[in-house]
């Protein structure tokens, strides 16, 4: 009978405490990052891959990108693009989204998305292309722009989405609510045909037919078109009510949602090409409403939820109402952290934590205790170069977490 090595006493601590890491949350705080520099309601904070360790942080409302240099002690806070034409500002719309092309460094574009207001036209998202100034890196060139893509009308003013984001493999991914309102009132969330309630996937650098942009080959329309027979070509999924932020993991390339939920219940997803995640037939694990559900796409169930209410679960005390989509923490500073998918809850200001394995959740919970201190309203995440993670807040600052 062959013998086991015998590890040493050392390598065996040693071992268990990594396996206890991957099994645990570490118990963290936020702290302001850059105290120099403030933001009027900073939605996005993005790092394009070009070498030069600047950070662009978009403000919603008044449709300007501004950057800063990545270090501690930043004041050199600079405008970058003002948009120029106007724009909506309801409380969910405005310039909301912020992409750098993968080949920034080479081509100098980057996309971003804004809530159109167009003189004699209705209601419109758009996702516009521009590039930077050949002289100033820092400078945006506003002549430039391109219109890349632009939303049917939409009757109402929430419910945008209004995420882009370049994935692994290089097309823009873009995210749009249900329309709006309440109740999914034009049904969009089973309905692969429109745009609305649902995760768009283009290409960018090709133009296709009439359109200003390219159908990749693997959207569900495109690989399978008659199982897919009834979905839109640059539809990537179905059933969202209205995705505010997604992100894409650095390292396994998976694509995390926060998912804002109706009245019971707010969701994380992880979305896959072809998916469908429910709304309006559920909210979460829930039944909402009875309707018919494409064939191509059985519902997919979610990875996590949080209630709004003790009712709804008197064994959850970690409630919140407005969920805000984060990132898969692939940084150096928090060791403890690395793999753990990191979300927060903009009106109650919770921040969880979440590991996952084969589309489950095998840990989850409360990252930051909210009773020390007031609880930041968390309108998004961001990620530099090196995958450190930063929070930002509608106090005009941005907060990263550090150990408790």
């Amino acid at each position: 009978m062959p013998r086991r090595a015998l590890l040493p006493a050392c390598l065996i601590a040693l071992v268990a405490v990594s396996v206890q890491a991957q099994e645990s949350l570490p118990k963290l705080k936020t702290e302001v990052a850059f105290p120099n520099v403030q933001f009027k309601r900073p939605l996005v904070l993005a790092a394009p891959k070009d070498g030069r360790n600047l950070l662009f942080v978009v403000e919603q409302h008044t449709a300007e990108i501004h950057s800063f240099t990545n270090t501690a002690t930043s004041g050199d806070k600079q405008l970058f693009l003002k948009l120029p034409d106007k724009i909506n500002t309801d409380n969910e719309e405005g310039l909301l989204g912020l992409a750098f092309h993968p080949k920034y460094k080479e081509n100098r574009e980057f996309f971003v998305y804004y809530s159109a207001k167009d003189e004699g036209q209705k209601r419109r998202s758009v996702v516009s292309r521009f590039r930077a100034s050949k002289d100033d890196p820092r400078k945006a060139d506003e002549s430039t722009e391109e219109r890349v893509w632009i939303s049917a009308d939409d009757p109402f003013a929430n419910h945008n989405g209004g995420c882009i984001e370049f994935g692994p493999d290089g097309m823009l991914y873009i995210s749009l609510g249900d329309s709006g309102a309440a109740d999914d009132p034009l049904t969009t969330g089973q309905n692969p045909k429109d745009w609305f309630g649902s995760i768009l996937r283009i290409d960018v650098n090709t133009t296709e037919n009439r359109l200003t942009y390219g159908i990749p080959k693997d959207n569900p329309a495109k690989r399978d078109p008659i199982k897919f027979k009834d979905w839109a070509p640059e539809v990537y999924c179905i059933g969202l009510r209205n995705v505010w932020r997604f992100s894409f993991d650095r390292q396994t390339g998976d694509l995390w949602a926060g998912d804002v939920g109706q009245n019971k219940w707010e969701i994380v997803h992880l979305i896959k090409n072809g998916g469908n995640y429910g709304w309006s037939v559920n909210e979460g694990f829930h039944p909402f409403r009875k309707q018919k559900i494409d064939p191509a796409s059985p519902i997919s169930k979610p990875i996590a939820e949080y209630p709004h209410d003790a009712k709804l679960d008197p064994k959850r005390t970690d409630l919140g109402k407005s969920i805000t989509g984060g990132y898969v923490y692939r940084g150096k500073a928090l060791p403890e952290l690395v793999g753990v998918y990191v979300y927060a809850d903009f009106e109650s200001g919770r921040i969880w934590g979440l590991r996952e394995k084969a589309g489950e959740a095998t840990i989850s919970g409360e990252l930051i205790d909210i009773t020390k201190g007031k609880p930041l309203q968390v309108a998004s995440f961001g990620e530099d170069a090196d995958g450190e993670l930063y929070i930002l807040a509608f106090d005009s600052k941005i907060h990263r977490l550090v150990p408790r």
